[in-house]
């Protein structure tokens, strides 16, 4: 080992699986910041269980990619729609495993229905598959669905206004979530940021406010939701996993969760 690697810290000891760790962790302070912002290196120290020189070697790899700016003591997102475009890094993590799940989510629409799109980025990988299932109504608070979908005429869109928050390219508020109440639509398709001990937790209340709100007037709720959320952590409940009509996931989620969620009477579709 090389005196600089013995200037590590313990977490970089195997270094393929702590390649690994470091790439998943990095990731979730992209989840994080996408939905916050910003972010403390303390907090993000806290939340993850590493040490503050982790985070800062992380926040130095992501800044290196372009996707973040380091402040004097935290990070910031450094601009949402580049970071899409440049690297689409949450379209690429489990990226088979969403696949399986996408492809279930799409087998559950039928055209005439009014669908529930939330802002989530697992949301956003079924909508290159929704035009040719249309007619369909879309109510959606998520400017990127809009975008997505506009162009395509047999699709209605009903975009929910209110309070713009541009890390998320979504609307959220008091307004929002009055507008949501006059609308009733067949089935909510959503996802969440963690899910742990069978319950789905955002890490921003006016997030979890606008998608209960969303939940409220759908004939069914389907969570998506890859067998990377489930994990230690979470801010602000959203819901309990029994809450949701369907929660679909992947093959890899470990079965113990598996056997913890449907002892609790979650309806689990393990997708393949």
């Amino acid at each position: 080992m090389s005196a600089t690697q013995d200037h590590h810290d313990p977490d970089d000891t195997d270094l393929p699986a702590k390649r690994r760790d470091n790439a998943a962790r990095q990731q979730r302070i992209l989840d994080v910041l996408f939905e916050t912002g910003n972010a403390t290196i303390e907090n993000l120290s806290d939340r993850f269980g590493v040490s503050r020189m982790t985070i800062h070697r992380d926040a130095h790899a992501l800044a290196k990619q372009g996707l973040i700016d380091k402040l004097h003591g935290s990070v910031a997102l450094k601009n949402r729609a580049v970071t899409q475009k440049s690297v689409n890094y949450r379209r690429s993590r489990a990226t088979s495993l969403k696949q399986a799940i996408i492809t279930r989510a799409v087998s559950l629409i039928t055209p005439e229905q009014v669908l529930v799109l939330d802002d989530s980025t697992t949301v956003a990988e079924l909508l290159p598959l929704i035009p040719a299932l249309a007619p369909l109504t879309i109510i959606t608070n998520a400017m990127g669905v809009v975008q997505a979908l506009a162009p395509y005429p047999g699709l209605k869109l009903i975009c929910l206004g209110g309070e713009y928050n541009a890390p998320r390219n979504a609307f959220f508020g008091l307004l929002c979530e009055q507008a949501a109440k006059s609308l009733r639509a067949n089935t909510m398709f959503l996802s969440t940021s963690v899910i742990n001990g069978g319950v789905a937790f955002q890490n921003d209340e006016d997030v979890v406010k606008v998608k209960r709100a969303l939940m409220a007037i759908a004939d069914q709720s389907i969570l998506l939701a890859d067998s990377t959320k489930f994990q230690n952590g979470g801010l602000v409940r959203l819901a309990q996993l029994s809450e949701f009509d369907r929660v679909l996931t992947d093959v890899q989620l470990k079965p113990a969760a598996r056997k913890l969620l449907t002892d609790e009477g979650v309806r689990l579709e393990i997708c393949e």
